[in-house]
């Protein structure tokens, strides 16, 4: 995969919400504990259509499937690592727009509850009923 494609966020506009975890350490604690919290929720994350990001200085994977290589992402960690932080954790719509931005670990509950409570995820409830 080339960088350019790698770090185009755009092409899940309107598809995917976007979970994006900046981290310098790939130790650090809030963010190897953002992993696990996401990890319990996997199904639940799939069904909100939530793609997750793991953003590691200059280097970048999706999802968490065991194995997958880190590929070259610079652009993504200057956009995005506004705070001298060592976690950011970025919550981001189908509209593209930052709905919810911590530098701490954000507890799964929390994640769930602010997606179902966004208008495009509750037509997408009512119209389940």
């Amino acid at each position: 995969m080339n960088t350019a494609q790698s770090q185009d966020l755009s092409k899940h506009h309107w598809e995917d919400r976007l979970i994006l975890l900046l981290t310098e350490d790939l130790k650090n604690e809030d963010f190897t504990n953002q992993l696990q919290e996401l990890k319990m929720g996997l199904k639940e994350l799939e069904d909100r259509k939530v793609v997750v990001y793991q953003v590691y200085q200059h280097q970048m994977k999706v999802g968490f499937a065991e194995g997958a290589q880190w590929t070259t992402a610079t652009n993504l960690y200057k956009k995005y690592d506004e705070k001298d932080s060592p976690f950011e954790f970025y919550l981001i719509g189908l509209d593209g727009k930052i709905k919810l931005k911590d530098y701490n670990c954000v507890s799964l509950d929390k994640i769930l509850d602010l997606i179902d409570s966004m208008p495009m995820r509750k037509d997408k409830i009512r119209s389940k009923s």
